[in-house]
């Protein structure tokens, strides 16, 4: 009875005593960019934005090694074909994660730029920059198009080759 509680202790001091440490929230498919001390991801939801829709751009600053990092002020833009969109005031970004609300008005490709005011290392503003692609209305036809034509030639031949060897069979 002594010996297991013993044991129970050990483990129960082992564990707290682990120094391994487990980084919560980093974003899945995500697009990350290092610049200095700083990795910083972006990604949206739905991941595929579409024009007119409600676009969720999550962004996550965080140390090199891995920690989020609390109360870092940036600032967002959005630019496309070289012609600001929007700018955002300055966002002090609580616990290494800020969530911004877009909806894109035109398909194509879009460019958001994420200044970091690096007030803690270098004094200097940090540009991290990331692409965004909306997809228009009919963007999806150049694979549905195509898919549904392959389907379609998949199942004409196969009635083809049937009716070949039914007629086959009937030849025996």
């Amino acid at each position: 009875m002594k010996v297991s509680v013993l044991i129970i202790i050990l483990l129960a001091a082992a564990l707290l005593a682990s120094t391994a440490q487990a980084f919560a929230d980093p974003l899945k498919n995500a697009y990350r960019q290092r610049i200095g001390n700083y990795d910083v991801e972006m990604t949206t939801e739905p991941k595929s934005p579409l024009v007119g829709s409600p676009t969720n751009i999550l962004i996550r600053i965080a140390g090199v090694n891995g920690d989020d990092l609390i109360d870092v002020p940036i600032t967002i833009k959005l630019v496309k074909d070289g012609v600001e969109l929007q700018r955002t005031n300055p966002i002090t970004v609580p616990y290494g994660h800020h969530t911004h609300e877009y909806t894109f008005a035109q398909a194509g490709r879009y460019v958001l730029y994420v200044d970091l005011n690096d007030y803690s290392y270098s004094g200097e503003t940090l540009t991290f920059t990331f692409f965004v692609n909306v997809a228009g209305p009919f963007d999806y036809l150049y694979i549905a198009v195509p898919a549904a034509a392959a389907v379609a030639v998949g199942i004409a031949g196969t009635l083809v080759f049937m009716k070949r060897k039914k007629k086959q069979v009937e030849l025996k």
